[in-house]
């Protein structure tokens, strides 16, 4: 079952990624980074259809991927690969024309991009396409994704000045702004870093994970249970808000009846956040 609901939301989260380029980015020339604005950048240039061009780039960025972050990500990205080029061929056989202006039409086209995004990325999947480069950096330096991802599209939104006009290049940044503000409100709302307690019986495994996979510290809080009067240990750890989600599905699998508090943590200081930022 919960296989299944990762699935399904990868695929709603592709369906809401190619409406947003099918019936937002392309029709109005958003310049919008990803594979649509290369597609857009191409097809002023070069002629290229924009159909054609995002799929074949989303199946060259997995090949890519396949090479530099191995068959963990070409299990959970073969499906996005799969569906979001049906999705954008499909969809762009259904002729919907929004009269609106431009900038209107980014603002909306970003928001429902980011929030298609956001829930792949959630469940701990790719989008493929241009989503690679800025994972490949993160594995080989521990940058965040989000900020990666900002930067390779705005790189490509600049690069629209080889067909577009300044205008549509500073539309382009605006879009990229709130798509990425989209997807990190998805990811964890109004959070850079979450502060976990966690009680469970299978305390070393989780701390285990916590140390070795995620590279963050944990402190062991001793407590008292005020129903049962029983001496407990809690573990208390700092997670950006990417890791938090990976936590999260590895503790439901090591114990499902675990209870976690989880809470916003405004400002964190010290090694792995001010010190040396890996996420």
């Amino acid at each position: 079952m919960k296989r299944l609901k990762t699935i399904l939301l990868i695929i709603l989260g592709n369906f809401l990624l190619a409406v947003s380029v099918n019936y937002f980015v392309l029709p109005y020339d958003v310049l919008s980074g990803g594979c649509a604005g290369i597609a857009l950048i191409t097809k002023e240039l070069f002629g290229w259809d924009t159909t054609i061009t995002i799929d074949a780039l989303v199946i060259i960025f997995f090949i890519i991927g396949y090479f530099f972050l191995g068959r963990e990500f070409t299990l959970k990205t073969a499906l996005s690969s799969i569906v979001y080029p049906i999705f954008i061929t499909v969809l762009s056989w259904i002729d919907i024309r929004i009269e609106a202006d431009q900038l209107l039409m980014s603002i909306f086209g970003a928001v429902v991009a980011g929030a298609g995004i956001g829930i792949v990325i959630r469940e701990n999947a790719s989008t493929g396409g241009t989503d690679v480069p800025p994972m490949v950096i993160h594995k080989y330096t521990g940058l965040p994704i989000a900020v990666l991802m900002g930067i390779f599209d705005g790189l490509l939104v600049i690069a629209g000045l080889l067909a577009y006009s300044i205008q549509d290049v500073m539309i382009g940044l605006i879009y990229i702004y709130i798509s990425n503000a989209i997807i990190n409100e998805v990811i964890m709302p109004r959070s850079s870093s979450v502060a976990l307690f966690i009680i469970s019986d299978y305390k070393p495994e989780i701390c285990d994970y916590i140390h070795t996979t995620l590279e963050r510290g944990t402190t062991i809080v001793p407590a008292r249970g005020g129903y049962t009067d029983s001496d407990r240990e809690v573990i208390m750890t700092v997670l950006s808000k990417n890791q938090y989600n990976l936590l999260a599905e590895r503790i439901e699998e090591i114990d499902p009846q675990a209870f976690i508090i989880v809470s916003e943590a405004k400002d964190v200081k010290g090694e792995g956040f001010s010190y040396d930022y890996r996420v």
